[in-house]
């Protein structure tokens, strides 16, 4: 009762005061960002004027917040191999000196919501940026169990020209999206002399997390759907080595090692209560 108070005589004075108004004009701004973010999955999306125009239907964005811009160079060539490893193919280019040369423009933006969590650029949010995906050299169900942390650089909407025309014969007549790209720089592995230190995290499955190095690899490129979750970095100095500690936001993935974890847990508490009981009836 006394915040709901507050706010309405808050809100009554920025009405009736110009100066007020002018005066936290900025901090006003901050704080409807803040409250319009989603915090690790924390809040739903509460984005303004969300759109929808990429083929993803759990992936919007702030319409007015793109912005046309030339892909940088060292993106370019990842963004290459990316489209050739995707369609099987060794067409594209980054250079334009065979084959189709990938176009260097796109529309940027700096956040976008995905599954009804915000995720954002490292130039954006820092804290947003640190996300756990999957790499896209990995392509079957056992890869899933050795995901990668890494940071959001850029993200991009990108129209690109199809290789296979019988692709294009089956598109005529219907709407073209473009395709949703990340640039990510991922973490590179901890330090061998680190090596006990990680297994000890890693011997808790996701709830333990793992170590990293403090320096990022050179940038590639995935799909938006490549993302599993944030991730919580803690910066560590261990035996003089700087790492950080990687922890895991997500917790449906792993809800199946979780289900079977209890249920061996449950099967050898049953197997302690039955041997107590034949303990004491002189089995």
């Amino acid at each position: 009762m006394r915040s709901s108070a507050r706010e309405a005589k808050l809100q009554a004075l920025l009405f009736d005061s110009s100066e007020v108004r002018e005066g936290v004009d900025e901090l006003i701004k901050t704080y409807q960002a803040f409250c319009a973010e989603d915090v690790r999955g924390t809040r739903l999306a509460h984005m303004v004027d969300m759109a929808q125009l990429t083929q993803q239907p759990d992936f919007v964005f702030d319409r007015t917040s793109l912005q046309d811009m030339s892909i940088p160079e060292a993106v370019l060539h990842p963004l290459a191999h990316f489209l050739n490893r995707k369609h099987t193919t060794i067409v594209y280019s980054s250079n334009g000196s065979s084959g189709i040369s990938v176009s260097p423009t796109a529309k940027f933006l700096q956040k976008f919501s995905f599954r009804g969590v915000e995720y954002s650029t490292a130039s954006c949010r820092m804290r947003n940026s640190h996300i756990l995906f999957r790499p896209p050299e990995m392509d079957s169900p056992e890869s899933l169990a050795k995901p990668e942390a890494g940071q959001i650089t850029y993200a991009f909407l990108h129209h690109q020209i199809r290789v296979n025309l019988h692709c294009a014969q089956e598109d005529e007549g219907q709407a073209r999206h473009p395709s949703v790209y990340l640039c990510i720089r991922p973490y590179l592995p901890a330090q061998p002399e680190l090596k006990d230190i990680d297994e000890s995290y890693q011997r808790f499955g996701f709830a333990g997390g793992f170590l990293s190095a403090r320096k990022l690899a050179p940038p590639i490129i995935v799909d938006v759907s490549s993302i599993i979750s944030h991730v919580a970095i803690t910066p560590l100095e261990i035996r003089g080595c700087e790492a950080l500690h990687i922890l895991p936001m997500d917790r449906v993935s792993y809800l199946r090692l979780i289900s079977r974890e209890k249920r061996l847990m449950d099967g050898d508490r049953q197997s302690l209560a039955h041997a107590d009981v034949d303990h004491r009836c002189g089995r």
